[in-house]
């Protein structure tokens, strides 16, 4: 195993506790909503755009390090290079590898990434309650979905494996 997918799934498993974390709290606010325009809901907005965030950054760590040593080529920190790294992960790089994640995780990702803005350039009086527990909940399901796309992609990882589409090929066994 290459010695960066070591430090890929110590990222997950970081990230993976704070999802833990916000699970839990998601789960007490489903069940016991908090008072509009109270104490409490301003707290409960305030954890879930954070967490989101976190989660979100977490999973673009990972992109970067995927970009740098599988496609051996960063991308830039740029004007856009945010948006610009999701799109490449979602798309297969020319003679190297095929998409790392589906188009379905990419758009919950992509979601997410226009909200991490928000949230870290918005007081959190400006938060609106219901979007940011909507997009917690999209948080947890879309790391799950994150990581079982990387990790499936990962074990087809090598140069050989690429098909003609760019696609990765089954390895042995098939998939």
């Amino acid at each position: 195993m290459h010695p960066s997918f070591v430090d890929i799934e110590n990222e997950f498993d970081e990230i993976g506790q704070e999802v833990a974390r916000l699970s839990n709290r998601l789960a007490r606010i489903d069940s016991d909503s908090p008072f509009p325009d109270t104490q409490e809901e301003w707290e409960a907005a305030l954890v879930c755009a954070s967490a989101a965030e976190k989660i979100y950054t977490g999973c673009e760590r990972v992109m970067a390090r995927l970009a740098a040593e599988v496609d051996q080529s960063p991308v830039v920190h740029s004007d856009g290079w945010h948006a610009a790294l999701l799109r490449r992960m979602a798309n297969p790089f020319p003679g190297v590898r095929g998409p790392f994640i589906s188009k379905e995780c990419y758009g919950v990702l992509d979601k997410l990434r226009a909200f991490r803005h928000r949230e870290r350039n918005t007081y959190g009086i400006n938060l609106d309650f219901g979007i940011a527990v909507e997009r917690a909940h999209e948080a947890v399901s879309g790391f799950d979905v994150f990581c079982r796309e990387v990790r499936a992609f990962l074990g087809h990882s090598h140069k050989d494996d690429v098909g003609e589409d760019g696609a990765p090929s089954p390895g042995p066994g098939g998939r």
